[in-house]
């Protein structure tokens, strides 16, 4: 049974996973909330440079959903943190897509077969 998960849309397709990962990223950022501490920050930089450019994007994805959840939880009115969850829930269901170093590293491989004359 093939996976869905296993594959690497290119096209437009692609390029919709690529802007939506960069949207994601620069949100991320963006969050006053996640930036607080000194060890947060890096992990909330390092993150966003994972799902920037595509490196273990569904680890990086749901890494950050658990940060926004956790801001759900302890901030009363955490400003754009709904819609940053449902761009990380949409990250891991959909993956990084071709154009990401996920692609690179786990993508498609092509298989060449010798003449047969050693």
């Amino acid at each position: 049974m093939r996976s869905i998960l296993s594959k690497f849309p290119n096209g437009r397709v692609g390029a919709g996973l690529l802007l939506l990962r960069l949207s994601a990223a620069i949100s991320i950022l963006a969050t006053p909330v996640l930036i607080e501490a000194t060890a947060r920050s890096w992990i909330v930089t390092l993150l966003a440079v994972g799902l920037l450019i595509g490196l273990w994007t569904r680890m990086a994805a749901v890494l950050c959903l658990a940060l926004l959840i956790v801001v759900l939880l302890r901030s009363p009115t955490p400003t754009g943190v709904a819609a940053q969850v449902l761009q990380m829930a949409a990250i891991m269901l959909s993956g990084a897509g071709a154009y990401s170093t996920d692609a690179i590293m786990f993508g498609r491989r092509t298989i060449v077969l010798g003449s047969g004359q050693d």
